[in-house]
């Protein structure tokens, strides 16, 4: 019975048969055993009586390690563990954490909790610090609040970007350590983080919620909507509600000693 020739039909990714032209290889039989260090001929010979191929595993060993293996199956059985791995990698995505130069410490504590969450489920987190009007004269303010989100972060989490100004918005981006996105795979982790969502539903708090630009824009818009086209409001209950507005400002911006 004659020895069929070695199939060429491949594209290889890997060198097979007669593309290895080292003099020695170091050989694994199609069963998985390490035969040692051979002559390439005859390694070469073991496989083509075994209707298999000569493929090149590790090219950069001294001297080459080859496997006596069916090619066609050897890249069947590598992309299936490749598609295998991506399906349990983890994909990291940036959430974002909106506060005011006026977010109260209370409210603070909130996002600091929706912060760690984020990250302990392996997610990057971007802060950011919006300011209006007069607001961003108290940049002092927003870095404190940075400070804080860092100090109650520091265990989980590492400074992906330091918080700098662009435009009238002070970022920053946080990142999980390594010992955090492995945690957070563990049905553990996502228990307690549920756990903690409810329990922040109940007090009032609403994860992602636009921290009160939503409202001074609709209070924005009733008083566009009550001015004639000249700017003058002639309403006397759109007068007082625009004159609550501005002594609500004034208020809030009063802890910060602006003028």
């Amino acid at each position: 019975m004659g020895i069929p020739p070695f199939r060429t039909q491949y594209a290889p990714q890997f060198r097979i048969n007669e593309q290895i032209r080292v003099p020695h290889v170091r050989l694994i039989a199609a069963d998985g055993a390490n035969k040692g260090i051979v002559e390439t001929r005859d390694a070469l010979h073991q496989a083509r009586v075994q209707h298999l191929d000569l493929i090149e595993v590790a090219p950069n060993a001294d001297p080459p390690v080859c496997r006596i293996f069916d090619y066609g199956k050897f890249i069947y059985e590598r992309e299936k563990k490749e598609r295998e791995a991506k399906k349990s990698q983890k994909v990291i995505e940036i959430k974002g954490v909106r506060l005011r130069p006026k977010t109260t410490e209370h409210h603070l504590s909130f996002k600091i909790r929706s912060a760690r969450r984020f990250l302990q489920q392996g997610n990057k987190v971007k802060v950011s610090i919006r300011f209006k009007g007069r607001e961003d004269q108290i940049p002092h303010v927003a870095r404190r609040m940075m400070d804080k989100v860092l100090q109650e972060t520091a265990d989980i989490a590492v400074v992906e970007m330091s918080p700098s100004m662009e435009g009238k918005t002070m970022l920053m981006v946080l990142a999980p350590t390594v010992a955090t996105i492995a945690a957070s795979t563990l049905k553990s982790t996502q228990v307690r983080i549920e756990a903690e969502i409810e329990a922040d539903k109940a007090q009032g708090f609403v994860e992602d919620e636009d921290e009160d630009d939503e409202e001074e824009d609709v209070a924005e818009e009733e008083i566009l909507q009550a001015a004639d086209s000249n700017g003058v409001v002639k309403d006397k209950v759109a007068r007082k509600a625009i004159n609550r507005e501005k002594r609500a400002k004034e208020r809030s911006m009063e802890q910060f000693n602006l003028p």
